[in-house]
């Protein structure tokens, strides 16, 4: 027995020495940006962000941490139903990845409200997600919607949001009837999802390269499961549009996008709010992605009148001369404290005549 406790000592201080030995190897000839993981995916397969916890994410010389509440909605918990609340929507543009909590344009935009309207609270609500993109947003009001009881819903769109729904498969447009079909394409593993949430987990993110690291293998690897096998129409375990489809030239990314604003609308309708679409402001900085730039176009140039939008494209480039290098943080792309100001300055510009009917 003694022999037998000995070995069992010495094989976890050799695991233990060679973790040792292994933190100090990534850390010397890969080192990572740290963060905890507030990101996860619903059983139905759409992005949400971890309720209820606090996470840090660092990126070069940048260092913050995420407050999210109950809803996942990044700040502080929910503020009573006797006070307007008007809910975003979009990605981690509209989350305000690698920002301060008070440097988020959602923020800045709060600041422009509390000024106009000193004596009525109206509340902006973060519903940001990193790596969502417009399919994700249904599911996620079906979800979550009602028990946060919007009096507005704004979606933002950004450059991806199409592309994105066309990567994720979360619905299928029927070009015959104009209907949507639920589809999928990522299963997420439930063990990894749990696992994710353990203080331990979060712990060891936040002070292990070595852990990061292998979080990140893991996140590409064991996370998620392609039900689609890469879009292979022989193999795969649920519908997929066709190759024609999936096509620019189809209009059907276009009509896909459409049918899930409506679907939005319509949650609105059935839950007693406005609905109404805006954007991030940069489209036209030449970051054009396949689906989402003639979306955009569309939506600009025919605006279907289903719903309001208001795209403040124009009053960002009018600000930055067309270069978003003095916006966007340095090696990473998305919005600085400069350009989260910006954004949240042009949003006022349409916002304040929805909130404020006096004004000219």
């Amino acid at each position: 027995m003694k022999n037998r406790a000995g070995i069992l000592v010495l094989i976890i201080a050799g695991v233990i020495i060679g973790l040792l030995i292994a933190e100090i190897l990534v850390r010397i000839f890969l080192p990572q940006n740290r963060l905890t993981t507030w990101i996860e995916m619903h059983p139905d397969g759409f992005m949400m962000n971890q309720p209820g916890v606090t996470a840090i994410h660092n990126f070069n010389e940048r260092s913050v941490q995420y407050r999210l509440n109950e809803m996942g909605l990044r700040g502080g918990v929910l503020p009573p139903d006797d006070e307007l609340k008007v809910l975003f929507l979009g990605d981690s543009f509209t989350f305000g990845l690698l920002l301060d909590e008070d440097d988020t344009f959602l923020a800045k935009l709060q600041q422009h409200v509390n000024r106009a309207i000193p004596d009525k609270r109206i509340n902006l609500l973060n519903g940001g997600v990193g790596g969502a993109g417009l399919a994700d947003w249904p599911l996620w009001l079906g979800e979550f919607g009602q028990k946060i009881s919007p009096d507005v819903v704004i979606y933002v769109l950004n450059t991806a949001d199409i592309d994105r729904s066309i990567s994720k498969n979360l619905f299928i447009a029927n070009q015959a009837d104009s209907s949507l079909i639920q589809s999928r394409r990522w299963k997420p593993n439930k063990l990894m999802m749990k696992i994710g949430r353990q203080g331990w987990y979060r712990s060891f993110q936040r002070h292990s390269d070595l852990m990061n690291l292998l979080v990140s293998i893991a996140w590409d690897n064991l996370y998620f499961k392609d039900v689609t096998n890469g879009f292979n129409y022989q193999t795969s375990q649920t519908a997929l549009p066709s190759e024609q489809q999936r096509q620019i030239e189809s209009g059907y990314s276009n009509l896909l996008g459409v049918l899930l604003l409506e679907k939005m609308k319509n949650w609105c309708e059935e839950n007693e709010c406005d609905f109404m679409v805006t954007t991030t402001g940069f489209f036209g900085f030449g970051k054009d992605q396949y689906y989402t730039q003639p979306f955009w176009e569309k939506l600009m140039e025919e605006n279907p009148q289903k719903f309001p939008f208001f795209d403040i494209s124009e009053c960002m480039m009018e600000h930055t001369e067309g270069n978003s290098t003095g916006i966007v943080i340095e090696g990473d792309g998305h919005p600085n404290e400069e350009g989260s100001a910006l954004i949240a300055e042009c949003t006022w510009s349409w916002l304040q005549e929805y909130l404020m009917p006096e004004y000219p």
